[in-house]
């Protein structure tokens, strides 16, 4: 399976955390704080970009297994910070499934690098982040319209669900050398 056709799987969280997460602090947890609003997408975009920082000497293989750890970890962590209503579960789930994201994402970068052909590096790196940007807007788009219609935990359950359910995919799927 192409690095490029999961990534959308692999950055969704990030898109879920920096659209519907204020929201669901300032409503749901009631801390209308714009201040920890922005916070929690720190958090999440910042323990992606540590983590990046930090892991990117291992072999892709580590990166792939470490990051579909952590989102696995993480988004649940955030789910059953949502229903005990527990802003510091909510705020560690979201940075531990950050750090997943980014890590996957590193990771998805070094294998399409990898691949392509000295040459064609920058089309085929180009193509990794059209599709990137194809999973952080669809899951944004899908989960605000949902929460027009359901709770937030209600449309972050089914979601996290649905993450689940293609990182086990994901993890059952990308061949374990590299």
């Amino acid at each position: 399976m192409p690095p490029s056709s999961t990534t959308p799987v692999r950055v969704s969280w990030i898109a879920c955390a920096r659209s519907v997460s204020p929201g669901f602090v300032a409503g749901e947890l009631h801390h209308p704080s714009r201040l920890l609003a922005g916070l929690v997408v720190f958090i999440v975009f910042g323990g992606a970009a540590v983590a990046q920082t930090v892991l990117g000497g291992l072999p892709l293989s580590a990166l792939r297994t470490i990051g579909l750890g952590a989102q696995a970890i993480g988004v649940l962590l955030v789910v059953a910070g949502m229903y005990a209503t527990s802003f510091a579960l909510f705020l560690v789930g979201g940075a531990i499934a950050g750090v997943g994201a980014g890590v996957q994402f590193k990771a998805s970068i070094g294998a399409v690098a990898a691949m392509a052909a000295p040459a064609k590096r920058g089309e085929a790196l180009a193509g990794l982040f059209f599709i990137a940007y194809l999973g952080l807007s669809v899951p944004s788009l899908s989960i605000g319209l949902a929460t027009r219609f359901l709770a937030p935990t209600t449309v972050m359950t089914w979601f996290a669900g649905i993450l689940l359910i293609l990182l086990g995919g994901l993890a059952l799927a990308v061949p374990k050398r590299s």
